[in-house]
């Protein structure tokens, strides 16, 4: 799905700067602050990540990266019956549509004349750029703040505003607008090491209703002729090397070790995480058999690094929304085991 951007008229904009922190005359006092500003931090993103997955809406946003001036725009339906989870999203010019149910995920590329059958996971949609869990780690490697003061309007909502900076090289940081009332993310920024905003997501209408009906997360694209790619389940297992990362920027801890298929492929390739609490970069090595041809070195798409090698005759591939030096270290440390 391509990138998307739309320039909206009369979106209230918050500075992204620096985070000065007032002096209170006191240090007891500071820490007590800074414990009720991580409370307040951990809160808005624990009802955001509930939100997000359990609440039922429908709303049109635009995902821009590296400030991209070509608009298009992205609609949303989120529906949740009883639990159920189902989910649309749609390029308003038709170009294309993924579906989400706890069967798995649906891409549907016209262009391409393609259908990509995926496994379930959690989200499918660039909101993923949004998510993100508190952790009591977090302030070791971030400063959090929220602005109460400080407020804005956005598709038509009132925002509250997170904001969590890096102290370190190795991670972005984020700027949150979050709704008033649901916790929704209306607008998210992520920021290079630089402080630019390298990718934005922002909504220009959201409804948030009691339902939604089944038909609005139906698909609509005609894919008769189409090329299925699916996951191949007879493929072999590869989970009897230990693969690891030697040199992983502090704070990183290996968070998955699976195997995972992805659409059209013949063999398993073996996915690693590494997360700090909040920034993750998976890892993605091919199978021995594989015969996988993708260019070596450094690729980027928005916030979204990855640097590629071989490793003993593999494919291996670290990336993730971080900078480009996190994902090189974890890819160059690669070993097996």
């Amino acid at each position: 799905m391509r990138q998307f951007v739309l320039l909206v008229s009369g979106l209230t904009v918050l500075a992204a700067g620096p985070v000065v922190a007032q002096q209170n005359g006191g240090g007891a006092d500071r820490d007590q602050d800074r414990r009720q500003t991580a409370a307040d931090v951990k809160s808005w993103l624990d009802r955001m990540n509930t939100a997000v997955e359990e609440l039922n809406y429908r709303g049109t946003f635009v995902h821009s990266v590296d400030g991209d001036v070509e608009a298009e725009v992205l609609h949303i339906v989120h529906r949740n019956a009883d639990g159920v989870v189902s989910e649309r999203i749609s390029a308003r010019d038709g170009g294309s549509e993924v579906l989400r149910t706890e069967r798995g995920v649906r891409s549907v590329l016209p262009k391409q004349r393609l259908v990509l059958l995926e496994e379930p996971r959690r989200s499918s949609t660039p909101l993923d750029a949004s998510r993100m869990r508190y952790s009591d780690n977090i302030e070791l490697y971030y400063d959090v703040a929220t602005f109460p003061s400080r407020r804005g309007q956005i598709a038509g909502r009132d925002a509250q505003v997170v904001s969590i900076r890096p102290k370190d090289e190795f991670r972005y940081g984020y700027f949150l607008w979050l709704d008033r009332e649901t916790a929704l993310p209306l607008r998210s920024q992520v920021l290079d090491e630089d402080g630019d905003v390298v990718e934005q997501i922002v909504f220009t209408d959201l409804e948030v209703v009691d339902s939604i009906d089944e038909s609005e997360v139906q698909p609509v694209i005609d894919t008769e002729g189409f090329e299925v790619r699916r996951p191949r389940p007879d493929a072999r297992s590869d989970l009897d090397e230990q693969w690891r990362a030697k040199n992983v920027p502090i704070g990183f801890y290996l968070s998955e070790d699976r195997e995972s298929m992805l659409a059209g492929s013949t063999y398993p390739v073996r996915h690693l995480v590494y997360s700090d609490g909040l920034a993750t970069v998976s890892v993605y090595i091919s199978h021995p058999l594989s015969t996988v041809d993708m260019d070596q070195g450094f690729s980027r798409m928005g916030s979204t690094n990855a640097y590629s090698l071989r490793v003993d005759g593999r494919l291996a591939t670290a990336m993730g929304d971080v900078p480009r030096r996190t994902v090189q270290r974890i890819a160059t440390s690669l070993d097996a085991r």
